[in-house]
Order: structure tokens, then sequence, then C-alpha cells
């Protein structure tokens, strides 16, 4: 994880009613869907995870404890599709995987036709393709799926970092965690490239009626953050007059320390 990541999960380790979803592939991770016709609303959300996954770390523990509540937050608020999935890729070059789907097992190619029909979302024009290792991707199953399903008309992201209120079962706060040195830090806001991104981020906000924040950093060397250090905070109120120009405006940034952003929390 990197270094402001590592301090908000340290944070919330021990506070008394709150705890920090990180989505960390091979998981447990969110995965949020849209396509061209409902965008930026979304047509599904999906919990994905590797069935039987050996030595979880102490964020996959955590994390695999807290999907239920978050799980159950989405459908009662809102009328988005769900789907629980694990799959079992464990030889990336064997193109015989199996998906577990709400706990029924389908061969890759009928478990990609499911997940496509129950989402509202189009399989491109190709058969889908063995799964490949990358530098940059390790999840087998976000390789599988960026492969299958059409990237011109399909939009997925991962919801990084979830808090959650473990005395009332509740969503806190949907978060984005942005990293970046190019940009000058006191100038720095959203990419406008990004939109697709963040406007269904915002949309999920709305349905659930909960406060989105993104946090930027600049700290690229630590794994840790110095909860003094500076961080820029752009916070989104759900189902308000707050359009995109005005989220990613310098008049809605916040420059806070670490600690007193994870205090916001």
């Amino acid at each position: 994880m990197a270094a402001l990541l590592n301090f908000i999960y340290s944070s919330f380790n021990n506070h008394p009613y709150k705890k920090a979803f990180i989505s960390n592939p091979p998981g447990p991770a969110i995965i949020l869907f849209s396509n061209n016709t409902v965008f930026p609303k979304l047509s599904g959300i999906a919990v994905v995870k590797e069935k039987n996954m050996s030595n979880p770390n102490s964020n996959q523990e955590n994390s695999s404890s807290l999907i239920s509540t978050i799980v159950e937050n989405i459908r009662s608020n809102s009328f988005v599709p769900s789907l629980n999935i694990e799959y079992d890729f464990t030889d990336l070059n064997d193109t015989n995987h199996s998906l577990y789907i709400n706990g029924n097992q389908y061969n890759v190619t009928d478990g990609g036709k499911l997940i496509a029909s129950t989402f509202s979302i189009e399989i491109g024009p190709e058969v889908p393709k063995a799964v490949t290792s990358t530098e940059a991707v390790k999840d087998p199953f976000h390789l599988w799926s960026s492969d299958l399903f059409d990237g011109h008309l399909v939009k997925k992201i991962d919801l990084d970092l979830v808090i959650v209120d473990t005395a009332n079962h509740t969503i806190s706060t949907l978060v984005e965690i942005k990293r970046s040195d190019k940009a000058d830090f006191d100038k720095w806001k959203p990419y406008q490239a990004d939109y697709n991104n963040y406007a269904m981020m915002l949309s999920l906000s709305d349905a659930l009626g909960t406060k989105f924040i993104t946090i930027h950093h600049n700290e690229m060397l630590n794994r840790v953050i110095d909860p003094t250090k500076l961080v820029n905070i752009y916070s989104y109120i759900a189902n308000s007059s707050m359009n995109w120009e005005s989220f990613r405006d310098l008049q809605n940034r916040l420059q806070l320390s670490a600690q007193k952003a994870v205090d916001l929390l």
C-alpha cells in the first residue's frame, strides 16, 4: 500500500467504532461498473476475491470482515445490481478457469455472460482471452475482465477506500486516494482526464447519501506518511448542487495535515 493508505489503515486499526476497508486485489475488492447508456450512474457493483486465497494479509482479513456491512448498505440504499464473484485463476496460462458467482460455479465463458447480462454491459467483439500477467496489474480478474468487456462501452473502477462505522453498521465515507509528485502540490486538483472514474464514484455517493472525499499527497518514497505532512482534500456533498467542475475547483480544496485528514473520515 502507498504511504497515505498505510497511514489511514493503521490509524483505524484501534479505532473504537470505525474501520477502514481497502480494496486490495486479489481480494476482496469492490469494483464499480457502468455503461454508456446509464453513465454516470452505475449499472453494477461486484465484490471480487480470489477463491480460497492463501495466506491473506491483515488488511485482507480485516476487509473481509467489513464486506457484509458495505454490501448490505449498497443493496439497501441503491437499486444497483450487485454480484459476489470469486475466481479460481491459479494458472494464468490455463483457459479452463472457473468463476463462482453468488456461490454458483460457472466456466469462464458462461460466468462472463452472466456478469454482462446482470450489469447490462457489453462483451467485446473478441472471444475471452487467456489471462496474462503484466508488470502494472497483478490481479487476474482485472486482466481477464479488461480483455472480455468492451473497453469503449464499459467502464469499471476499483473503489479504493471505504470507512465503515462498525457501531451503526453503516458506510461513513467513500474515499479516493491520489498520489503524484509531478504537479505543483499547491495547484493540484482532480484531473479532467479522470472524469469518468470520479463521475462513477460521485454517483455511488449520491445513491448511498454518503460523503465522498478525494485526498492527494506527494509522498513517493516512504511507506508511511508523516502525520504532519500537508495533503489536498476535495469533498463532495451527496445529492447536492455540486457538479464536477465545482468539485474539482481550487475553492473546494482544503489543505490539512495527514492526521487532520484522517480525523475528517
